[in-house]
């Protein structure tokens, strides 16, 4: 039986324990040439003393062309420094570290997105080899690995999609063409990658949980090696949950996943607290359980967690302050407030 606070091995690479701090934009911060400032590093390293056992980054862009919310990219050897940095600390309190990468300017729900079906092949092809740098320099910088983000809505969701992808060529039509760009990505990252480095992919939902299995068995099979369900394309769905599964539909989708392919997964999704993730390791329904607001309340969740594990820092404000400006979270701004006696 598995616990949420044992170890597993992915690979060469150990993790600690079966936590995950999931990418989420840090918003309010900026930064300059795609490279994080310091209140942006600040925020991760915070966090990384805390026995995390994985960390994924944000997301960051793989093209200087068009930035992610949040600014912050992985083209060129300038954005070495700053991972860098974030790595070393995690690896002094024995978490590992993936950045997520991805591409910009295409969303699915968005208006103003570019239309996948209108990429040229050479267009594919530079995105391809903007994958692949990005993921060489996570490895130069020293990162466990990398996450690429194929869920959300997002390029390569959108790819990945029957209801998005209408190509005719190789990049469409059946479920191996539409993963046939993450197949070249693989290919290319495996040149230079080893067993110390792996190949992760956060995957969308599709519009039914057996297309679900279907491209997650078709993800595995181009080389990804760890799997980040979430959700995708459609952007909503109901799914009727088994009574004892007291998640919500994206947590079932990763809970079923599991069953279907032999790499890790990792189930998402408003799971809360620290007993709520290990009933799903105890269950065998994951690998591992990414956590999202609880670590932007609370820079120090794993350490109050390991006091009470039904510890909950989200206030669950009917509108979230942190997609305004993260310094403006409730539960942040109370915690200031009682460090400084009552003033902020």
């Amino acid at each position: 039986m598995a616990d949420i606070m044992g170890p597993i091995k992915v690979k060469n690479v150990d993790f600690k324990n079966r936590v995950v701090m999931a990418p989420m934009v840090v918003f309010g911060l900026t930064s300059e040439n795609g490279v994080m400032e310091p209140k942006l590093v600040d925020h991760y390293l915070k966090r990384a003393g805390t026995c995390i056992g994985l960390m994924i980054s944000q997301a960051l862009s793989v093209s200087p062309k068009e930035m992610i919310s949040g600014g912050a990219g992985v083209y060129s050897d300038s954005h070495i420094e700053y991972l860098s940095k974030i790595k070393e600390e995690c690896h002094q309190n024995g978490t590992r570290f993936f950045a997520q990468l991805a591409y910009p300017g295409f969303s699915y729900y968005d208006s103003n997105s570019k239309d996948i079906n209108e990429l040229t092949k050479e267009d594919l092809g530079k995105i391809r080899d903007e994958f692949i740098n990005g993921a060489k320099i996570c490895k130069k910088a020293g990162l466990d690995g990398i996450e690429m983000h194929g869920a959300h809505t997002f390029f390569l969701n959108m790819m990945a999609s029957q209801v998005s992808n209408k190509r005719e060529d190789e990049y469409g039509g059946d479920t191996n063409g539409r993963l046939f760009l993450l197949k070249e990505i693989v290919e290319g990252i495996k040149e230079f990658s080893d067993d110390n480095f792996i190949i992760s992919y956060r995957m969308g939902w599709n519009e039914s949980l057996g297309m679900d299995i279907k491209t997650a068995k078709a993800i595995e099979d181009v080389g990804i090696e760890m799997l980040h369900v979430s959700s995708g394309i459609p952007g909503d769905r109901k799914l009727d949950i088994l009574e004892d599964l007291h998640y919500n539909e994206v947590v079932y989708t990763g809970c079923q996943i599991k069953k279907h392919v032999n790499i890790p997964v990792i189930a998402v999704n408003d799971i809360r607290t620290i007993n709520r993730g290990n009933y799903l390791l105890e269950n065998d329904w994951c690998d591992f359980v990414a956590y999202g607001r609880p670590f932007l309340a609370d820079e120090d969740f794993m350490t109050h967690s390991s006091m009470d594990p039904d510890y909950d820092p989200c206030l669950r404000c009917k509108t979230c302050k942190w997609f305004e400006n993260g310094d403006k979270c409730l539960k942040q701004m109370k915690t200031k407030k009682g460090q400084n006696g009552g003033i902020i």
